[in-house]
């Protein structure tokens, strides 16, 4: 017979929990890329495509593979139902700062010369904008998972009948 190798669940669980945040990071480094290569050098497509296909097919992986085993994208806590406004606010923000800053950087002449309305005006349309996209997607994706946790615990709830 072969010897199994236990692995205390301490140790498998900081394994995990060190994977999960090595993923996280890579994640967001591979989104920072993407947005210097794309706004800050002004790179053509393709020189920062496979970070993007990369970015974005991991991120759908994540949540297709979420949604199939019925687990919840946002976790269990209280804090969990907030996720998708909070998400949505700090996504509108960052995206807006993003966005300032570089209109600001490529057409500061023409906001001097019209006055800093305009550029106001802009930074409120990207935010709700984005913001609502946000949100929009975001609770999508929670109806979504709500409906496969309903499907999942009906068939438990059938399999637990018939037995």
């Amino acid at each position: 017979m072969r010897k199994q190798n236990l692995q205390d669940e301490r140790v498998l669980a900081q394994r995990r929990k060190i994977n999960s945040e090595a993923y996280g990071i890579l994640m967001m480094i591979l989104l920072c890329l993407v947005l210097v290569q794309q706004r800050l050098l002004n790179a053509p497509f393709e020189q920062y495509a496979v970070e993007l296909i990369c970015f974005f097919g991991m991120s759908l992986y994540m949540i297709i593979r979420y949604l199939t085993l019925g687990l919840d994208i946002y976790g269990e806590e209280k804090r969990a139902k907030a996720f998708p406004f909070i998400n949505s606010i700090v996504t509108g923000i960052v995206i807006t700062a993003i966005n300032g800053v570089l209109n600001y950087t490529q057409y500061a002449e023409q906001y001097r010369e019209d006055g800093i309305g305009y550029f106001i005006a802009v930074l409120a349309v990207t935010f709700i904008s984005s913001t609502v996209l946000t949100y929009a997607v975001l609770s999508f994706l929670k109806y979504l998972n709500a409906k496969r946790q309903a499907k999942i615990q009906k068939q438990l709830d059938e399999k637990e009948l018939d037995e």
